[in-house]
């Protein structure tokens, strides 16, 4: 005996769709489908997705991130070739940080030095204007620890020529590390630049520093960028003329001037 042959009708089912009655089925002999969404429900997005215009323009509504400012008319007061032997080497410099500008507070400091790499501290007193400095190819970070390096090193210009002006074209004496690469640099996040235990500390914080733990009141003892103190041949060695302080016969002085310089290059890994 002969089967009738079966037709077999596959229907294919979506979440967004629905069928029609079964009398229009057997009549048709196969599925309509119809949109299931009412006719008054609009399609909204909860993630703003498709706002700030179309052209294709992704960013459109987005607000821009603010680009840090340099001080762009802050010449170099070194020559390059201090930096010839660093990471610095070759690279254009800038000034992130003016003291006189920016504020002399560390918090002030960090603020525009930190994640920056490897730097140039350039200072200046206020008693005959000597300027000095030095170079930290650490960088700052705010991480109240220290680093060990031979590669940093205090710099001064003599006297005589830190009078002249414009800022003297020959290289200031370079003072490096000695005692071996320990504690080169401090990083403390109330402090500003300080170059060893005692090298070089200007705007040394005003309350102790243990680690990573700056007691309950992290923005108390910070300190003041105004204020730098110096002793050599422990970590840096002492200056041509045998002084044993960055600032001749007195070990303390007071600032007129911070600047510090570094590679907008570089500081854009960060």
């Amino acid at each position: 005996m002969q089967h009738p042959k079966v037709q077999c009708v596959r229907l294919m089912i979506t979440p967004q769709t629905r069928f029609m009655s079964t009398a229009a089925f057997t009549a048709t002999g196969r599925a309509v489908t119809t949109t299931a969404r009412p006719s008054f429900v609009s399609p909204r997005s909860f993630f703003n997705w498709g706002k700030g215009g179309g052209g294709g323009n992704k960013g459109a509504g987005t607000p821009p991130q603010l680009q840090f400012q340099y001080h762009d008319d802050v010449e170099l007061p070194f020559p390059m070739s201090l930096v010839s032997n660093t990471h610095l080497r070759d690279r254009e410099l800038k000034c992130c940080y003016k003291a006189t500008v920016d504020g002399f507070s560390a918090t002030d400091f960090h603020r525009r030095c930190d994640f920056k790499g490897p730097c140039v501290v350039v200072g200046e007193t206020a008693a005959a204007g000597f300027r000095f400095g030095g170079f930290s190819p650490e960088g700052y970070r705010s991480t109240d620890d220290y680093y060990d390096t031979l590669d940093a090193f205090l710099f001064y210009w003599p006297p005589a020529e830190a009078d002249a002006s414009p800022p003297p074209s020959a290289p200031p004496v370079v003072l490096p590390k000695v005692g071996g690469s320990g504690a080169a640099l401090f990083d403390y996040a109330r402090g500003g630049p300080q170059f060893g235990a005692d090298g070089l500390l200007v705007g040394a914080p005003l309350t102790a520093v243990m680690g990573v733990f700056t007691g309950p009141d992290a923005s108390a003892g910070v300190g003041d960028l105004r204020s730098a103190r110096s002793r050599l041949g422990l970590s840096y060695a002492r200056r041509a003329d045998g002084k044993e302080s960055l600032f001749g016969d007195e070990t303390r002085a007071e600032l007129v001037e911070v600047l510090v310089f570094c590679s907008p290059q570089i500081a854009s890994l960060y």
